[in-house]
């Protein structure tokens, strides 16, 4: 799945199976990126399915004004 690292953070992510929301008390496993940058991946498990859930972090998009 695909977040901003500020929707992880706040709880506003949810499991795709059971839909259960997911953040940072389900303890992910940041995984470490090449020159100790901020991690972009993680993984962790969902505590009511037990779903293996995957999580790459993307950039906020900025907001366009037409």
């Amino acid at each position: 799945m695909h977040t901003t690292r500020s929707s992880f953070d706040a709880g506003e992510v949810r499991c795709p199976k059971c839909r259960r929301h997911v953040g940072p008390s389900d303890g992910p496993k940041f995984i470490a990126t090449l020159g100790g940058g901020e991690p972009t991946l993680a993984t962790l498990t969902c505590e009511r399915c037990l779903t293996m859930l995957s999580i790459r972090f993307v950039p906020a998009e900025p907001i366009q004004i037409a």
